[in-house]
């Protein structure tokens, strides 16, 4: 790659002028489809990179979002992620990521000089604002989107969660039986606690009773988010099997961890006992494990464009988008 070209030998190549190869670059609108395509193919051509410190002191600029969000190296996540840089890559952004992890970096994080905040816009995954900072207001003004969570303040893509588990619900009616939950324990008194998997379980309890079939209050078993946390409700709800059983997991990674115990003790998932998890991730269909589908990477690719359209009109009213999950049925819950 040459290092030496510059704009000016783009737009020579291209045949248009300086201000239009800028335009083009920064993902200006007001630019013909012909004319955009002949500067992205001189681009190309010539190996051309910005030289993002100059453009950064001729623009303020950073071309980078900050996204913060609870965890990093887990499913949903990675997917999530996936699915927001693909979205900035449009425009020549970069992420740069903030997991919380702990209180000691939340506290960081509310200081309006953090790091974070060294960005053009952020996005909050999984993240209340109103549980992070005072009076829910970011503490830098940046263009800000929620993703997975909701906020009157903020641009946000959600999924509908309580519709999924009321799919979930349905599906596990088509054979009434015994019906155990397993839950991701939720602390809500703290700022890492988004309420999806309550939402869930409202749907699904909204299904159950449109049954309607009972769901006595100890059949609710609440786990850690772990495959061990799915063992250990497969134990818990084994002591208290008597035939046949309808589950439902909130997530996949606890329904993988049930699948794994009830094979562990000769019992086949898919008879008599059926499951339903929750997030169909990249291994679910090998495991033939049921779920509701949700849109991850779709999710992140809109939270990025909504922020690069926040970040062009910055006083635009307030949008809120709703994705919408699928039931996926395999082999853990045919009838």
């Amino acid at each position: 790659m040459n290092t030496r070209v510059s704009i000016q030998d783009v737009a020579q190549l291209a045949g248009v002028a300086v201000s239009t190869v800028s335009r083009v670059l920064n993902g200006y609108r007001d630019v013909s489809e012909e004319t955009r395509a002949k500067v992205q193919r001189a681009v190309e051509q010539l190996g051309y990179r910005p030289n993002q410190a100059a453009r950064t002191f001729r623009t303020g600029k950073t071309q980078s979002v900050s996204v913060l969000l609870p965890m990093i190296g887990t499913d949903f996540y990675n997917r999530l992620i996936n699915g927001i840089d693909q979205g900035l890559a449009q425009r020549d952004y970069d992420a740069g990521l903030f997991p919380l992890l702990s209180p000691r970096r939340l506290e960081r994080y509310r200081n309006p000089s953090a790091p974070p905040y060294n960005a053009d816009g952020l996005i909050l995954a999984s993240l209340n604002p109103d549980r992070l900072f005072e009076g829910g207001k970011i503490p830098a003004a940046l263009p800000t989107v929620l993703v997975d969570i909701a906020h009157t303040a903020y641009d946000s893509v959600t999924v509908d969660h309580v519709e999924g588990g009321y799919l979930a619900g349905r599906h596990l009616l088509e054979r009434p039986a015994p019906t155990f939950v397993v839950m991701i324990e939720e602390r809500f008194d703290t700022p890492f606690a988004s309420g999806v998997f309550r939402e869930r379980l409202r749907g699904f309890r909204r299904a159950l009773e449109e049954g309607p079939v009972e769901l006595p209050k100890d059949h609710v078993v609440t786990v850690e988010f772990s495959w061990d946390g799915g063992r250990l409700a497969a134990q818990e709800i084994l002591r208290r099997l008597d035939g046949p059983a309808n589950i439902f997991a909130t997530c996949d990674l606890l329904a993988q961890g049930l699948i794994d115990e009830f094979a562990h003790k000769g019992i086949k998932v898919g008879g008599e006992v059926r499951l339903v998890g929750y997030d169909d991730q990249p291994w679910a269909e090998a495991y033939g494990l049921s779920t509701v589908k949700q849109p991850i990477e779709s999710m992140g690719g809109l939270a990025a464009r909504l922020l690069l359209q926040r970040l062009e009109r910055p006083t635009a009213e307030v949008t809120h988008r709703v994705l919408s999950p699928r039931l996926v049925v395999r082999e853990s819950s045919r009838v």
